[in-house]
């Protein structure tokens, strides 16, 4: 495999202020075999207007709209983004980010040279408004690490969307949850690392993520308990897309997860995402009775503030 093409599949939302950062950024690329499919998500500003003026000048970008029968959001367009594709690698990337213009170059020559499945790559937070860098976004020791779906779960391992660079064939099989537009990468590769699999870390900084006030995580962070129905929506449905995999261990620990948030939300009388086919799973990967002992501990916790025992007892 020499040089091949490389699919940048690139989700788009009223972002045509910073996005030409990074399209010239793509377009210094020192890796020039690359396809950029840009898919719209309903954007209200001129988006259309800005990539035409590059896909006029340069035939490697593409501009796609999602289709209306699909969900709105980020997963959508990139699942949709895919079957566009016709790239032999494949690369996700946020529409507001930049490659660094040995991105693609150090990313592919890595996985073709050790014949790997996929490689990840490091990128170093900046702010959108001072463009003061503000560190990586996370930090382990990449030499030594090892990567696992339990590790990446745990949050021992971690990385973003723009780091991954992965072969069509380890990437066709899985799609990005698309009721899911928090934590959706750490949903998507904890499925991908449930195949057979060849993967490496390069302890290298090729990608500056632009971190700004209106972006989801801010917004989300905001207000506690919807943070919290976010975080325990995400824990029921990524142990819902692991049973096609029948990870007990995993399932059973999402789970638990899942009871920890649902109790205090319990506690400050707020909804629970989920409750009803979260309730069947617990039933089924831990037991009737630990299901009933969940269901007694939110009672408690919804009407008398009590009941913590009882969730520690369901979620052994």
């Amino acid at each position: 495999m020499h040089d091949p093409l490389i699919s940048i599949i690139i989700p788009i939302f009223n972002r045509a202020h910073v996005v030409k950062e990074t399209l010239d950024s793509i377009k210094k690329q020192s890796y020039k075999n690359w396809e950029c499919i840009i898919v719209d998500d309903g954007s209200e500003d001129d988006i259309e207007k800005v990539i035409a003026q590059y896909s006029e000048e340069d035939v490697r970008f593409q501009f796609y709209r999602r289709p209306k029968n699909r969900l709105k959001g980020a997963n959508s367009c990139r699942n949709y983004g895919f079957t566009q594709s016709k790239g032999d690698l494949i690369k996700w990337f946020d529409s507001d980010d930049i490659m660094l213009s040995h991105h693609l170059e150090i990313a592919s020559k890595t996985l073709i040279r050790n014949k790997l499945d996929f490689v990840i790559t490091s990128s170093l937070n900046f702010d959108s408004n001072t463009k003061e860098f503000l560190g990586e976004h996370f930090v382990f020791d990449r030499k030594k690490a090892e990567i696992t779906a339990e590790n990446l779960a745990l949050n021992k391992i971690g990385w973003i969307t723009d780091d991954f660079l992965g072969t069509r064939e380890i990437v066709e099989n899985i799609t990005f949850n698309e009721e899911i537009f928090y934590g959706d990468e750490y949903n998507f590769f904890i499925k991908l690392l449930h195949q057979h699999f060849s993967g490496c870390f390069i302890n290298e900084i090729v990608t500056h993520r632009r971190i700004h006030i209106d972006s989801i995580t801010s917004e989300s962070t905001k207000n506690e308990i919807y943070f919290e129905k976010i975080i325990t929506a995400l824990k029921f449905q990524t142990a819902r897309d692991l049973v096609i995999y029948d990870d007990k261990k995993l399932i059973r620990w999402f789970l638990a997860g899942y009871m920890r948030y649902s109790f205090q939300l319990g506690i400050r009388k707020a909804s629970i995402p989920f409750f009803i086919p979260a309730f069947k799973l617990i039933c089924r990967y831990y037991s009737i009775a630990k299901g009933m002992a969940f269901l007694v501990a939110l009672l408690g916790a919804k009407y008398f503030n009590k009941g913590y025992k009882i969730m520690l007892y369901a979620r052994k």
